[in-house]
């Protein structure tokens, strides 16, 4: 079976292959296009969308984002490139303000994604039916599955990434100037959006050493494409400091963080390796032949300096990132396609081949494990937002345009209930803050509160001797002027 299966897509036309590959993510995922953001990791998703918003609304100059939670300013501050933001702004002024629009965009990358994968296995393996298997693979990952077509800025820069890493290679083959440019470009848009796109770097180091690619004639080339690529990355990031301390609004985090204790750093790690790696990094689906890949590199492959130049840029990012690894799935989708390729690569260089069908089968039913795995996600029961606020926005935009300054809470994230309120201002993140946050940012210029917890709200109006006017209700939430 699996060797007619072989037979029939090595048979196929490329754009037969895509073609295939593009209507299984579509299928796959149709079902939730029309939903707006929920589900897991919905607070970021609402920055980015806030972002997208306000660009659209406010202020189309890509150099100053602006977010929601904005106390008493303008909003600016500092984000990662706002390089999915801003397109998603375009897409509002072309198609109008949507709450689902930014599936569909990230439909379009996702789709974009996997045909890079397919070029890229194309290009290393020389055989259409493993580029094939890399497509279906990279669907069955499943926090790429969920991430998808969901609003996170990892999304575009994967896409960047990976076809900057193809085209990089091309340009090795023939180095055209179009070809280098192309890959300049893209991987700079990788590393400014998120700097640890930049990993593809490691694979090339080694293959410049190995090679020794540094006594010929294109090295010159190679490294303006580095330095051009190093120094856009890290000048957004130095521009986003900058941005920060204009109004001191420190919502997106530039530095890296640790986990305090040696024991919960391996108690982290023992959960990355034992459940988030087998369930969402990688999948079940995938799982198998990864493994054999990690075997075939382990044993034969690491005086490879490709391979060695990886495992070192992926040390380096685990320690670092190990942090938000705990609960940010999404920063793991850097590591998509170098398990993708490393199956591959397992697959191919493994003799028994019992294993290989098995590991194959199971690839090809990766993306059901995923769907499985994610659709909890988008589930109501998992929206993780006020299903009154998505299903009465014209009355919220109604009620929270009486005032240009809300207090908004109670909400942890400090940014999903701004988005979907339509809201801008002052945050009220919990109730350890007391009665005199709330006179602080009345006179910084608050205007009124909008509130899902209208018992410790009336508490602190009481304590403060304030009659604010109530001007509306949608669900449980609250709508006071002051």
């Amino acid at each position: 079976m699996v060797i007619k299966i072989e037979h029939m897509i090595n048979g196929l036309k490329r754009w037969h292959c895509l073609a295939i590959l593009f209507v299984l993510q579509f299928v796959s995922h149709v079902y939730y296009l029309n939903l707006p953001a929920v589900g897991n990791h919905v607070w970021r998703q609402c920055n980015t969308l806030a972002v997208a918003r306000n660009y659209a609304q406010e202020d189309m100059n890509i150099l100053y984002p602006r977010i929601d939670k904005r106390y008493h300013t303008n909003g600016i501050t500092g984000p990662q490139f706002t390089s999915y933001d801003y397109t998603l702004a375009v897409g509002y002024k072309i198609f109008g303000f949507s709450q689902n629009l930014h599936r569909y965009l990230s439909l379009i990358i996702g789709v974009l994604a996997i045909f890079g994968i397919y070029y890229l296995s194309q290009y290393y393996f020389k055989k259409q039916f493993y580029s094939f298997l890399a497509g279906i693979a990279f669907i069955g990952i499943p926090e790429f599955y969920y991430h998808s077509i969901n609003a996170v800025p990892d999304l575009l820069a994967l896409t960047c990434m990976v076809w900057g890493w193809y085209f990089y290679l091309k340009f090795l083959d023939r180095p055209a100037f179009l070809i280098g440019f192309l890959s300049t470009v893209l991987l700079s848009l990788a590393g400014m959006t998120k700097i640890m796109f930049l990993m593809p770097g490691f694979i090339f180091l080694g293959d410049i050493l190995a090679q020794k690619r540094y006594k010929t004639l294109n090295f010159m080339w190679i490294c303006v494409m580095g330095s051009v690529v190093l120094c856009l990355s890290l000048g957004w990031y130095y521009w986003a400091k900058v941005l920060t301390s204009m109004n001191g609004i420190y919502e997106f985090v530039h530095e890296i963080r640790f986990i305090d204790g040696g024991l919960m750093k391996l108690k982290t790690l023992a959960v990355n390796l034992l459940s988030d790696l087998p369930e969402t990094w990688v999948g079940y689906g995938l799982l198998f032949a990864f493994l054999i890949g990690l075997k075939v590199a382990i044993t034969t492959k690491l005086k490879d300096l490709r391979f060695t130049g990886v495992f070192i840029g992926i040390v380096l990012f685990y320690v670092s990132m190990q942090y938000q690894l705990r609960i940010h799935g999404y920063y793991t989708l850097v590591f998509a396609p170098f398990v993708v390729l490393l199956s591959l690569l397992g697959l191919m260089q493994t003799k028994n081949a019992k294993l290989v069908k098995i590991a194959i089968v199971l690839i090809l039913f990766s993306p059901v494990w995923a769907w499985l795995r994610m659709n909890r996600n988008w589930r109501p029961d998992n929206w993780r937002v006020s299903h009154a606020l998505i299903e009465n926005q014209e009355k919220v935009a109604k009620l929270s345009s009486l005032k240009k300054r809300w207090i908004v809470g109670l909400d942890q994230s400090g940014c999903v209930d701004f988005y979907y309120l339509q809201a801008k201002g002052f945050p009220w993140y919990n109730l350890e803050e007391k009665s005199d946050l709330f006179d602080k940012f009345r006179k910084d210029g608050a205007e009124g509160l909008i509130t899902n917890d209208t018992l410790h709200a009336q508490q602190y109006f009481r304590e403060l001797n304030w009659k604010p006017r109530n001007v509306g209700r949608v669900g449980e939430y609250w709508w006071y002027v002051f």
